[in-house]
Order: C-alpha cells, then structure tokens, then sequence
C-alpha cells in the first residue's frame, strides 16, 4: 500500500539555496488557511518555507530594493565578531553571521514572524545572496 501513501503526499517545485537545483519537494507542514508551507528538500533534507502567492505579492514591495553586500562591506572586526549561526539561537538586524555549512558570511537585514509562531532571518550572505533562515526553534 506505499503507493496510497506516496499518492496522497502533496509536491511543490522550489529552488533551494542549499543544493542550488531546483526540486519537486514535498509539503510537511501547512494547509490552504496558514500563510506559509514548509517543505522538505529531497538533496540537501532541508526545510524551507513556501510562501503562498498572496504573502509573495505583498513581501516583493519590500525586497525590490536591491542590496548587495560585498565581501569589503564586511570589515575584519566585522567577521571577528559574527556570530556563527545556530538555528536556536535568536539575532537582531545588522547582526554579521558565519554560516559553518557554507563558509560565508552575512548581515541579518530583516526579520520575520511566521504562523505558528515561527522566526526566520534574512540574512544577505557574501556568496551565498539574500537567504531565509529559521530562528529561536526549539
């Protein structure tokens, strides 16, 4: 009976920063009334959100301003002080973070509250761009 199972899960395309392709990822979290679904990347096992087309609309506003961050916009007491990141842990815009998976440095620049009471950062890394992160999961 897997072939039950398989039929009934739920797939979205994404593209995800991690494994940089993008997939067909199943939906693990969300129903049609929450703003936001969280899927599972099949390469990296990753979670991500997926904003409903609705939030999209409303964030892209926001994040039509273009910012890129530059490795010289990082000074060295900069990079000295980052905080390596934790997905427990909690942080404040402007906060510089070391990402350990991908050796790359950024700047907290917005913060997030999802349903359910979930935090992501967005974080413009170096090499990476401009990337959602959770925050404060227990």
């Amino acid at each position: 009976m897997a072939t039950g199972k398989a039929a009934k899960k739920r797939m979205i395309n994404q593209h995800c920063s991690v494994c940089k392709k993008d997939f067909d990822m199943e939906v693990v979290d969300g129903d049609e009334s929450n703003d936001v679904i969280w899927l599972k990347c099949p390469g990296c096992e990753g979670f991500l959100p997926y904003m409903t087309e609705e939030k999209e609309e409303a964030g892209a506003d926001a994040s039509a301003e273009p910012f890129e961050l530059a490795p010289e916009d990082l000074d060295s007491e900069e990079r000295e002080h980052a905080k390596e990141y934790e997905e427990s842990d909690e942080y404040d815009v402007d906060d510089v973070i070391y990402h350990r998976s991908w050796n790359d440095y950024g700047k907290v620049i917005a913060k997030e509250e999802l349903p359910g009471h979930r935090k992501t950062i967005i974080v413009n890394f170096v090499n990476q761009g401009k990337i959602r992160l959770l925050e404060g999961v227990t």
